[in-house]
């Protein structure tokens, strides 16, 4: 990481992943930040959301902004179509990008590149959250599971989010990822994840199972999908709607604003962060 590029996220009050033998302790009482998932298309549904935000940093500023991932279409090349001319507000605040990736981005270096988030998986500090992020392209990958098994085992006093494209518990047109589900649950319940944030599924859904919340947030840009699976265990809401996540962490609590372009609220949920 260059000096710069680390001195931009301490200031955003982002930590680095811890090193071997501990988590740091949150520096901060609460987090603010933004997530969007599924929308380098070069829409003017893109740019609409992504006027939005810009709209909520001036209302109260954000530390971050986190992707559920398919971050540039086709083929993962951020263009000026796809990048600079509807991100142009985003990129002129100079606010962070933590990035996820999706299976759109795997052909190109937008990702790594343009969001600097060359890293599949990897997990950072911002007040009290903890946000472990997940390569779905490639869920029993050895490296990636070791890498959850510490993440998961770990002390952490606050809140403990994941971010990853390809959702676990979905009732949209694409199906829950069940490899991921089965590798990966056990470990996010040890770990008392009380977030999980996905994509892939272009619309906005909330499911609740096994004392976790699941928030597909696919509404950034592309068109959006219908939901298929309307018997889905723990689904609370669907929302067939572009739009994107304001997220506020403290020790205790997660908030979640669904926020359309107009500016409209989708739903706006409360969800306890799991006692240690």
């Amino acid at each position: 990481m260059s000096a710069a590029l680390a001195g931009l996220l301490a200031a955003a009050g982002i930590a680095a992943a811890a090193p071997a033998g501990g988590v740091p302790a949150p520096p901060a009482d609460a987090v603010r930040f933004v997530v969007k998932g599924d929308w380098g298309d070069g829409s003017a549904a893109q740019a609409a959301v992504t006027r939005r935000m810009c709209g909520e940093a001036r209302r109260a500023p954000f530390a971050f902004v986190l992707t559920t991932g398919d971050n540039f279409y086709p083929a993962g090349a951020a263009t000026d179509a796809t990048w600079t001319r509807p991100e142009r507000c985003l990129i002129r605040l100079g606010v962070p990008w933590r990035a996820t990736w999706g299976n759109h981005d795997l052909g190109g270096t937008g990702t790594a590149v343009q969001l600097r988030s060359p890293r599949r998986y990897y997990a950072f500090t911002s007040g009290p959250a903890r946000v472990v992020v997940l390569d779905g392209n490639a869920p029993d990958d050895p490296g990636q599971l070791a890498f959850l098994r510490r993440e998961m085992s770990a002390r952490w006093a606050g809140a403990r989010i994941v971010s990853v494209h390809q959702p676990l518990r979905t009732a949209g047109v694409h199906p829950p990822a069940d490899t991921a589900r089965r590798l990966w649950g056990p470990l996010l319940r040890r770990g008392r994840v009380a977030l999980v944030l996905q994509g892939h599924n272009h619309m906005y859904e909330r499911i609740e199972a096994d004392g976790t919340t699941y928030v597909t947030t696919g509404g950034g840009g592309a068109q959006v999908y219908p939901c298929v699976r309307l018997f889905t265990d723990g689904l609370r809401r669907c929302a067939l709607e572009h739009h994107f996540l304001v997220v506020t962490a403290t020790r205790t609590a997660i908030g979640v604003r669904a926020v359309t372009p107009r500016g409209r609220t989708i739903e706006r949920v409360r969800i306890p962060v799991p006692a240690a």
